[in-house]
This record gives structure tokens, sequence and C-alpha cells, in this order.
């Protein structure tokens, strides 16, 4: 106990976190799955409006913005979510920093656009890369309504913004493509989307532009910013990697057939991180906040998030040439041959980000920024030279082999330096291997059995929902005793 409650009144606490936690996952994955399908459709019809050339050019233009955006706030949405008590004094230097920020690299962006799109092998995208910065500018307006949204577990108005965003998003989308726009639709689209998403989270929140200046907020944002925006920038680029070497030694067309693939990789990994990552730093802050057993809340919430990741990563590296034949048609066949190991390497990236809002909520940021900085430091050489080796398959392998031999040693590692005792997080994460493991068994045997591609996908994809179904009932309770169980 810590002494400011009494016993009755923590461990009402706790329930209370339990059970915040528990509605805010629930809106965060409808939230997440409504934003998912309408994504997953329009994608089959542009597969079949666009050339994969075309898709090369926005994933470019993607790669850009997502550098951009791992540090155009300066780490203050992280700050506000974290701060512990009122942090209202805060928000007007958050602004201020935010959307600074956000004009910086906007403006950074709209000069060196020639430079990066060549760069990325792809110099006929440079006009959507400007283009596709206004969202870096509209994301700095974003950043205070969004993280008090997140701090305060609001996900329900969340949700009312982010799938108005979507669905104006895929309207003009689908819209300007069927007009012939080709990679412009996906651009423009994304940006009116967002725009949208903006002015909802102003009306949702309650919260609008507000600037000043503190300085000792500038220095509270800034001492833990740094380390936030380094940690960030470095998640990026070791996300972006691929594609930067995909585009430059292998050209456009072959960065479309990636983009496409990473795309379906990141089904099972968008869904469940998307769902936790609205919630798992503001819960994992109020725990800590709460005198709550870290150890075991973490435990509880990776082994929620393995429950689905892990059996939905292995149904699609194990059934990645069906998956695309039926989804997206034959003449995307050779992203069939990078979906395999992308969708291996999504499982670690996803317990890596869950590493890193632990790192984030024991102030430990510093220590996250260097864990990344070895992910990257050996992911680039590998993706490098399996790509002159094997092409296309061999940078998909790479990520799988880094991803589980580098990235999530490393991560344990550095949650333990942190004073997270890492056999809570495996025994939280027991149940879900055993799924993973009868999965890949089933899928195994249906893959043999079954040489009708449409029949493959169909059992396979009843397998996995049926494991993920049982998982979720057997061990829904353990998350809520890890939260509420007062010590």
């Amino acid at each position: 106990m810590t002494g400011e409650f009494p016993a009755g009144a923590e461990t009402a606490e706790r329930r209370g976190l339990a059970g915040r936690f528990r509605r805010g996952l629930w809106l965060s994955l409808l939230n997440t799955l409504l934003s998912r399908v309408g994504t997953f459709v329009l994608g089959i019809v542009l597969a079949r409006l666009l050339a994969p050339e075309e898709f090369g050019l926005y994933a470019t233009a993607l790669v850009v913005q997502g550098l951009l955006l791992a540090f155009n706030d300066f780490g203050a949405a992280t700050a506000v979510v974290r701060r512990s008590g009122d942090v209202r004094p805060m928000l007007p230097t958050a602004w201020t920093i935010s959307v600074l920020g956000g004009a910086f690299a906007f403006a950074a962006c709209a000069v060196s656009a020639p430079a990066l799109a060549s760069a990325l092998g792809s110099p006929h995208a440079t006009e959507i890369v400007r283009f596709l910065a206004i969202n870096v500018l509209l994301d700095g307006f974003a950043c205070v309504p969004g993280a008090m949204l997140t701090r305060e577990l609001a996900q329900a108005r969340r949700l009312v913004a982010d799938l108005s965003g979507t669905v104006v998003n895929l309207a003009v989308t689908a819209t300007l493509a069927f007009l012939g726009w080709g990679a412009w639709s996906l651009a423009i689209g994304h940006v009116t989307g967002t725009a949208l998403v903006v002015v909802l989270l102003f009306v949702l929140s309650g919260h609008v532009p507000n600037f000043g200046f503190s300085a000792e907020h500038f220095k509270e944002v800034g001492a833990y910013g740094i380390s936030v925006v380094a940690s960030s920038l470095l998640v990026m680029l070791a996300q972006s990697v691929p594609q930067m070497v995909t585009g430059s030694l292998l050209g456009a067309t072959a960065l479309g057939f990636f983009y496409l693939a990473s795309n379906v990789a990141n089904w099972p990994v968008s869904i469940v991180a998307g769902t936790v990552e609205r919630v798992a730093l503001a819960v994992f802050a109020r725990a800590r906040e709460h005198s709550t057993d870290l150890d075991r809340a973490a435990g509880g919430v990776m082994g929620l998030v393995g429950v689905a990741l892990l059996p939905g990563g292995v149904a699609l590296a194990l059934l990645a040439e069906p998956v695309v034949e039926v989804v997206y048609g034959h003449r995307w066949a050779p992203a069939a041959v990078v979906l395999s190991g992308l969708a291996i390497a999504a499982i670690g990236r996803v317990f890596a980000d869950m590493a890193l809002h632990l790192l984030l909520a024991v102030g430990a940021p510093l220590s996250s920024a260097l864990i990344q900085l070895w992910w990257l430091v050996t992911l680039v050489p590998a993706t490098v030279v399996a790509a002159k080796l094997w092409g296309l398959p061999g940078i998909g392998w790479a990520q799988a082999a880094v991803a589980l031999l580098v990235a999530v040693p490393v991560h344990l590692w550095g949650l333990r330096r942190a004073g997270i005792r890492v056999v809570s997080l495996v025994r939280g994460m027991l149940p879900s291997s055993l799924s993973a493991v009868a999965t890949a068994g089933g899928l195994v045997l249906i893959r043999v059995l079954s040489t009708n591609p449409l029949l493959t996908v169909a059992l396979g994809g009843l397998l996995t929902a049926a494991v993920v179904a049982y998982g979720w009932f057997r061990f829904r309770h353990t998350l809520d005793s890890a939260l509420a169980a007062a010590e």
C-alpha cells in the first residue's frame, strides 16, 4: 500500500482502472476493426484499378510522412498522457511545442522532397511527398486533444473522430481512383480524412489551440521528450528501412509489391496494436501511479495481445500465397513471396512496441531509445545484404530474423534493466504461444490436404478465428485480476 488511500479506496482505484481499460479496449477494438474493414475493402478495389508502380509512389510518400511524424510533436503527446496529477498547466506549452514542431517538419519536407523521393528510388513521387506532408502539419494540431482523450481513456469520443475520418478518406480515395487520379487519389483521401479528424478532436475533447510558454513545463516536456522523440524516430526508421531498400535497390514496381505485402502483414498487427496503443501507455502510467503491480499488469496486457496476435500472424505467414491470390488477384503474386517474412516480423514489432510503452511508463525513455538503436544498427545491413542476395523475399525474411533474434531479446533485456520482471511477461505469453503452435499445426494440415486457394483461405480463417475466440474466452479475466489486484 502507498499510505495515500485506505485499503478499500486503493482496491476500488485499481478495479476502476481495470474497468476503464476494459471499456477502452473494447471501444478501441471497435474503432480499429471498423477502420480496417473499410481500408481492406478499398485496398481490394484499388489493387484492381492501380498499377503496382502507383502503389510504390504512394508508399514512398508514406515513408517520408512516417519519419516526420516520429518527431514533429517533440514528445509533447507522450508527456501529456504520462504526467501524474493535474495536466492543465502544461497544455499551453504542449500546444506551442506540437504545432511549431509540425510546422517545422512540414517546411523541411517541402524543401527536401526532391532529394527524399530520389533517395527512396521514386523521384516521380516528389509532389505527392510534399502534399502528404500536410498530414504532419495537421498532426501538430491533433497532438494535445488526441493525448487528452487517450489520457482519459475516452475511446468512445476517439471512435467518432477516427471513424469519421476513415469514412471520408475511403470515399474520397475511391471516387478519385475511379476518375483515374492514380496515386494522387490515395494521398488526397488521406489528407482529407486527417483534416476532418483534427476538427472533430477539437470538438470532442473540448480542447482548442491555446498557445503559451512556461520554462518549467518546457523543460519537463523537453527532458522527457528528447528521448521519446529519439526512440520514436528510431522505431520509424526501423519500420521504413525495408521500404527504403526496396525502392532504392529494386525499383518502384517492387516497392508496390512490398507495400501491398506490408499492408496484408499488418492486418492482425494493426488490429491488435491499433487497439492497444490507444490505451496501453495511459493504463501502464495509471497503474504505476496507483501502485498496482506493474509486472502483473504488463503480463496481463501482453498475454491478451498475444491471444489474437500470435495465431493471426502465424496464419498469414503460412497462408501468404493463397491469401494474395484470392484477395488481390494473380498479378500481385510477387507480393506473396515477401508476405510470409513480414507477417512474422510484424509479431515481433508489436511486442517491441508494447515494451516501448512499458519503458515510457516507468520513466526510462532513454533506455528505449538505446534499444531501438540496436535494432536499427542490425536491421540496415541485414536488409541490404538480403536484398542483394535474394531480392524481395530476402527483404521480408531479413525483417523476421532481426525482429525475433535481435529486437525482442534486446527489448526484454531493457525491460529487465528498468525493473520489470521478464518472467511475468513470459508467464503471461505462455497460453497464446501454445495457441500459435496449435494454429500452425492445423494450418499445415490444411495446406497439405487442400489445393484450392479459396477453400484453403476459408478453412484457415475459420481455424484461426476459432483459436482466437477460445483464447479470448479462456483468458479474458487474466487482465482484470492483474490490474485490480490489491497488493
